[in-house]
Order: C-alpha cells, then structure tokens, then sequence
C-alpha cells in the first residue's frame, strides 16, 4: 500500500478555523493613572502600553522586548501578569513563535485565573502551537484537556487530534478519533478538500490494524468524495480478493472507474478480459484502444490479435441483434432479454439496453439478477434518470452481497 503521511503543518492548520492568536488582549491603563487602576505599576504599564503600541504598528519583536523587560522586574501583580502575559502570547502569536506561546500560555493557565471560555481558547492555541512544532504528544495532551475543559470536541478539535495520533502512529486512537472527526466534517459542512485527507489517513490507520471490513468502508466514502486513481487501484484490489474475481462484480468495477476516469495501467486489460468473458466485445474494444493509447497496454500480437477478434465479435452481434430480439421477445424466461439487453449495451445502445433489461427484470428467472440489475442501472444513468437507476442499483445490491458495494458506489455517480 502507497505510504499515506499526516497533513503537515502548514496544510492542517490551512484547512481548519483554529486561530492561532484567539486570545483576549488586556487593556492596560494609561500611564498617568497606572497605580490607582488595577494594582498596575507605573513602570509595569509604561511597559506594556509601549509593547502595545509596538505591536500596533507591526513591530512585534520589539514589543516582545518591551514584555520580557517588564516580566523580568520581578514578581507581576495578578492584573499586571495577566496583562503583560496576554500581551506577550498575542505578540508571540503573531510572529509564530510557539515555543513562546506555550509557555506563556502555561504560565497563565497555571495562575490559576483562566477558567471558562478563556481557558478554551488558551489550551486550543497551546495544541495548535505544540502542533505547530511538530511535537505531536504535547498537542494531544492539550487536546484531551481541551475536551475535559468544554465538555465535547469540535470538528476542527478532532481533525487534529487525529492527525497528532496518526503522526506518533497511534492508529487504534487515530481511527477511532478520525471516524468522529470526518463523521464531525460533514455535519459541520466542511469541503471535500478537508474530508479527503482525513479518509485517507483513517484508510491507512485501519490498514496498519489490518482491519479489512472498516478499511473498505473508508474506500467506499474515499471514493464518493475525493475519487483518486490510488483509491480505486486499492478497491479493485480488495474485491479481487473478496469476490475471488467474480467477473461481474470486478466488471461493474471496472465500469465505475472508467466513468469516473480512473483506470490506470492493468485496469484496461483486465476491463477487457471481465467484458470478454460476460459477452461484451464492444466494451473490450474499447479499452483496449484505450489503454494502447495510454501505453497500458503494449501493443504485441497477442494483445492485436486480442482487440481484431473483440472488433469481429462486434459486428457479428450488429448482424444478429434483431433476430435475437425477436427471440428474446418471443421466450418466458428473462435469461435471453438480459443476454439482449447486454448485445445493446456493448453496442452502446442504451435506450435499448434499458428497454430489454426492464423485461428481463419483469420476466424474471435469470442466472445473475445482479448483473440484470446493474446492466440496467448504468444503463439509466447513461441516459440521464437517476432515480429510476438508484433503484436499479438498491435491486442489484439486495440480489447479491458480494456486489453491494459497487452497487452503492454507483448511486453516487446517479445523480
């Protein structure tokens, strides 16, 4: 499996609506009335009104300075620590100094004086600056005081506490955690630019715990919103497996992902082989051009010899396509209408296709209902009615386990 990384730094902290300076920044009194308002000194406030204005105009370094001067005349007043500390973690955000940060941010917390909504917002900048360092450990511990602090997580809380335990390869916290995030993310609306990344780490999480029930659940939300040529290499790989290559399952696979523009290298022959071998040349031709063109498939005797018999195969069925739906028409079963409505798919006939999959579905007495079912569903979707093709698809589902899966997966593209 393709090594899957943690967001980085800069990426995480993009996606999420965690400020980096979310704190309260204290009003200091003017000099001149400094020892009467708040216990503040003179010199203490003198400090902080310059570090202030410093940090108004931009000059953040210098009204760092200005702070520690004031910190190191010795033991703060409760106002005059909170003022100059809140200040300083203001100053320090803003330059991204973190390890500053922190340790104000701890400084102030354990006063003893922070409590309530401010406390929140100094433990959620204190993990985002932990994070920010990459020390992955400091930023969960934070985190988990974070949740004990409001009572519950946010999306953006859980998005990075996942990540923080991915990163130091916690993956039975990291995919118990990222479930909640990205289940979190979609609640709270966030963009498929933020839930795709986190799939990919809960794929990788449950791929470490080898846990190939959940792993292909991810895939399956993977694939409906970020569909990536990596993820669907990954699916095929796993209904290969699954289904022991049940040409029908591997086939309405294949299908999905030649719509969604994803095959890739041995996708296209494989495609072709799983049409051949269900009587669908029209499609095998159509892949093999393909992938010669995409250099997947090399262009030998065996693969030329391979397309030149698909072509014949095609135009044998252009020849024979109205008697063998008369025949069909004329026969109780639905076996011969499904084998019909196949002819009029390879030939991409869908209009036709659909008419003949419906009265084999209504005839009924067919070896693979599923594969009547899905035959039927893409074919509606090709023709544009969604609705009728999600029912398709459901009825293929309920006719066989093995291809629920695919089966939903396609509902995503009937839209």
């Amino acid at each position: 499996m393709a090594r899957i990384r943690g967001l980085g730094t800069g990426v995480l902290l993009g996606l999420l609506a965690l400020p980096l300076a979310a704190v309260f920044v204290a009003t200091v009194p003017a000099a001149a009335a400094a020892e009467q308002a708040g216990g503040w000194r003179k010199e203490i406030a003198d400090k902080a009104a310059a570090a202030q204005e410093a940090g108004k105009k931009g000059d953040f370094r210098e009204a760092i300075r200005l702070l520690q001067e004031a910190r190191a005349r010795g033991a703060l007043q409760p106002a005059e620590e909170q003022g100059v500390n809140e200040l300083l973690i203001w100053a320090a955000s803003s330059v991204k100094d973190h390890r500053l940060v922190i340790k104000t941010v701890d400084e102030r917390i354990a006063t003893g004086r922070v409590s309530g909504r401010d406390l929140v917002n100094k433990l959620r900048l204190k993990a985002t600056s932990h994070y920010a360092l990459s020390d992955f450990r400091g930023a969960i511990d934070a985190l988990q005081r974070l949740a004990t602090a409001q009572g519950s997580s946010t999306a953006d809380d859980l998005i990075l506490l996942g990540n923080s335990q991915f990163q130091v390869k916690d993956y039975r916290a990291a995919a118990s955690t990222l479930d909640r995030a990205v289940t979190a993310a979609e609640k709270a609306g966030k963009p498929a630019r933020t839930i795709g990344p986190l799939l990919e780490m809960l794929n990788k999480a449950y791929f470490e715990l080898a846990d190939e029930p959940k792993r292909l659940v991810t895939l399956h939300r993977l694939m409906a919103v970020a569909p990536k040529n990596n993820v669907f290499d990954q699916l095929v790989n796993a209904y290969q497996r699954d289904s022991k290559g049940d040409a029908v399952v591997m086939v309405n696979l294949y299908r999905l992902g030649a719509a969604r523009g994803l095959l890739s290298a041995d996708h296209y022959i494989h495609y072709a082989e799983a049409a051949l071998d269900l009587s669908s040349p029209g499609e095998a031709v159509a892949m093999i051009e393909k992938g010669m063109s995409a250099g997947a498939i090399k262009r030998d005797d065996r693969n030329n010899r391979l397309l030149a018999d698909a072509k014949g195969q095609v135009e044998k069925l252009k020849s024979s396509v109205a008697q063998q739906e008369r025949e069909a028409m004329a026969m109780a079963s639905g076996d011969a209408e499904a084998r019909l409505a196949t002819v009029y798919f390879t030939l991409r006939n869908f209009p036709k296709a659909t008419e003949a999959a419906r009265r084999g579905v209504d005839k009924g007495r067919v070896r693979r209902a599923d594969d009547l079912h899905m035959l039927l569903g893409i074919a509606l979707v090709e023709t544009r009615k969604a609705t009728e093709a999600r029912n398709a698809f459901k009825a293929a589902g309920a006719a066989n386990a093995q291809i629920r899966g695919v089966a939903d997966l396609w509902t995503t593209v009937a839209t």
